[in-house]
């Protein structure tokens, strides 16, 4: 019997649940604009005035959760309003999306949407599936294309999804930004590469303060580009006339860490740091349905699916996350995943500003893996000894493990710890064992929501392949 991705597509017929007469249809455009590793605490308006300045005008502005801390299952899920494990978007070899689930492209199309979608990265490719449901899906560049594009937009049913890549690594000196800052430090490199940055990647790898400080300064000089970018493609909707009737989404696929659990970049942890984004919504001009849920309040990010689709008329299967139109008695905890990182699938759930972090354990940590993830990566170069096995024979005892590994379980019980977030920023361990069993509790009841039984990736594969399990 297939899973419940297959069912997605049938409920293409069915009403919207909840949605009755009067409920207002938009048949405007909408502009769905994802950027990657740009954390919620580097928004200002010094930094980034352009998106400071739509999330000051926007029906709906503050901070969101992303669904993962990893840009690949976390791209997956807003373009499918699904979990990481329920698309099986995981990251590494299994980045492709199935061709049994229904994407943001496809559910407006079946309303009448044309579709235009701007990527960026291979993994992102058409072969990988993320083209499906676009009727033009480019590569992003320069962005020129993009913002013609976005320029020409017309009055009636049009998606256009623009993927911007910064501030993602390489983090590029730009001269004519500099002077936004008063406090970089000097001598800034003219470019930091991810294999420069990967090197701090393991927690054992001490960063120094002034390496540390050089990262923190060009990624910044490096987000306020991102805004720049971002700021010429809201020009270009305000250049076409639609301003007033779009619908526009900007937000971030994750964050980016930079030393605060002793790692560097994305994908490493599912801290605050790395799962914090801004969000910004701007409803078309007249909308008589306002967004239910507060501004405080921090929202999962893959809400964002069901927001547009309903915003469209469109249908909204039950397994993905709620719309920002469903009004809920309170906050809505949000359950972020990430997994096959050195022999453990990491979780966490936000509830206010606690957060339980769960890890469970597939196969026993491989002291070299940092290091075999760091000569994998193109243009890498290793100091110090040589590793004992091959970086493949390494990563595919981890993969083999992984695939053949009910994740939640693990092999070993899952370990947990208690953060309280403070502030704009940062967090501190909460000693509470009744809380932290309280969030241990929601966060099973979230992953196994709408996942009808515990299987391993190679399980989920033959399942959905209609192959009973271990056959």
């Amino acid at each position: 019997m297939r899973r419940f991705p297959a069912l997605l597509l049938a409920l293409l017929s069915t009403l919207v649940a909840g949605c009755g007469r009067g409920t207002p249809v938009h048949d405007g455009p909408i502009v769905f604009i994802t950027l990657n590793a740009l954390r919620a605490d580097v928004v200002d308006p010094v930094l980034t005035p352009q998106l400071d300045k739509l999330m000051r005008s926007a029906d709906w502005a503050g901070r969101a959760i992303a669904p993962s801390s990893s840009v690949i299952p976390s791209t997956a899920a807003l373009l499918t309003g699904l979990r990481p494990w329920q698309s099986q978007v995981l990251g590494h070899g299994r980045s492709d999306l199935p061709d049994d689930i229904l994407t943001l492209p496809v559910a407006l199309q079946a309303v009448g949407y044309r579709t235009q979608g701007y990527y960026h990265g291979r993994w992102m490719a058409r072969e990988s599936g993320y083209a499906r449901g676009f009727d033009s899906y480019d590569l992003l560049g320069d962005g020129d294309a993009a913002l013609d594009r976005v320029a020409h937009l017309s009055a009636g049913r049009e998606l256009v999804w623009v993927h911007i890549p910064e501030p993602q690594p390489p983090y590029v000196r730009r001269g004519w930004l500099l002077s936004r800052f008063q406090d970089l430090a000097p001598g800034l490199p003219p470019e930091i590469r991810l294999t420069e940055l990967a090197a701090y990647s393991d927690p054992s790898v001490p960063l120094p303060p002034e390496v540390r400080r050089r990262f923190w300064d060009l990624y910044r000089v490096h987000v306020a580009w991102a805004d720049e970018r971002l700021g010429r493609l809201l020009d270009a909707v305000r250049q076409s006339g639609q301003w007033d009737r779009a619908l526009i989404v900007v937000t971030s696929t994750h964050g980016e860490a930079f030393g605060e659990r002793g790692q560097i970049a994305d994908g490493g942890s599912l801290g605050r740091e790395l799962i914090e984004v801004p969000l910004a919504v701007k409803l078309p001009a007249g909308w008589r349905r306002p967004l239910a849920v507060p501004r405080s309040e921090r929202v999962a990010a893959a809400r964002l699916w069901a927001t547009v689709v309903e915003a469209a008329g469109g249908p909204v299967p039950p397994a993905v996350a709620p719309s920002l139109f469903t009004r809920s008695p309170g906050p809505l905890p949000v359950l972020s995943e990430l997994y096959d990182r050195n022999g453990v699938n990491l979780y966490s759930l936000v509830d206010g500003d606690d957060q339980l972090l769960w890890e469970s354990r597939f196969a026993p940590a491989e002291p070299e893996y940092y290091r075999a993830r760091l000569i994998e990566m193109p243009g890498s170069r290793l100091t110090g000894p040589p590793l004992r096995e091959d970086s493949e024979v390494i990563l595919g005892r981890l993969a083999t493990a992984f695939a053949t590994t009910r994740p939640f379980s693990g092999i070993a019980p899952p370990r947990l710890s208690l953060e309280r977030w403070e502030g704009g920023s940062g967090s501190r361990p909460l000693d509470d064992p009744k809380r932290q069993a309280e969030l241990a509790a929601q966060l099973r009841r979230a992953w196994y929501r709408f996942v009808p039984e515990e299987l391993s990736p190679d399980g989920e594969d033959q399942a959905r392949q209609g192959t009973p399990p271990g056959r």
